[in-house]
């Protein structure tokens, strides 16, 4: 019965777990395709409501009811709006705020692309590190589980303070956060427990936190495999 139960939970989560990575892959796409609209159609739509603010300008110079209330204004303004001149002159200010606005509209979408494959090579390049950094640590567990502890007393450190390594999170600095912050907290957590590890007997201290190592590579594999391949290439 105990079987049944693990296996029935074991494959709601598998399917849980494959529809959300539907669910991001489509909202991906459509993001994209929004964005592609968005692009194309948004010179158009503001032209339309430029055009319908010129027209709107023309009815209410044209409007008796405005020149007998405000004489001195729309007798002038009907003065201008009524010529060729006007429209002309209307239509090609709005033609170059449109080039303006679609230029500005490319140069961001741009900037948006190039800094979110930044942001993806960073990503994998710091969970590259921490991944070959953490597989190191977790023969050094496997070796204290096993009672070899000779080799990591501080007699042969060079004066390191802890026998686990812990250089790749420490050179990375502020680029671990660009990790999940659910991940991110419980890699703080572990080099925390690392870094205090100055004599073997200490890893028994923290072995609650630190034999987690596995269940974390495990993570950030998961992770690794989550981001999208097409959005750096």
């Amino acid at each position: 019965m105990g079987n049944c139960n693990q296996s029935n939970t074991t494959t709601r989560s598998v399917s849980s777990f494959a529809r959300r990575l539907i669910f991001r892959k489509i909202y991906r796409v459509l993001k994209k395709v929004l964005i592609a609209l968005a692009m194309i159609f948004s010179p158009f739509v503001i032209w339309v409501i430029l055009s319908l603010n010129r027209e709107l300008i023309v009815v209410m110079a044209n409007w008796d009811w405005l020149s007998g209330t405000f004489p001195r204004l729309f007798d002038a303004l009907g003065e201008h709006v009524n010529t060729y001149e006007f429209a002309r002159g209307f239509n090609e200010a709005a033609l170059g705020g449109l080039l303006t606005l679609y230029g500005v509209i490319v140069t961001v979408w741009y900037y948006q692309m190039v800094r979110a494959q930044e942001v993806t090579e960073k990503r994998l390049f710091v969970i590259d590190e921490l991944l070959e950094e953490l597989k190191k640590n977790r023969h050094i567990v496997g070796d204290l589980n096993e009672g070899k502890v000779e080799q990591y007393k501080s007699d042969g450190r060079d004066g390191k303070q802890t026998f686990f390594d812990t250089e790749a999170w420490h050179k990375l600095g502020g680029d671990v956060a660009l990790l999940p912050r659910r991940l991110y907290l419980r890699l703080s957590v572990l080099y925390g427990c690392l870094n205090r590890c100055a004599h073997p007997d200490d890893y028994l201290k923290n072995k609650a936190v630190i034999d987690r190592i596995a269940g974390i590579v495990s993570d950030l594999h998961r992770y690794r495999c989550s981001l999208s391949r097409p959005e750096i290439s």
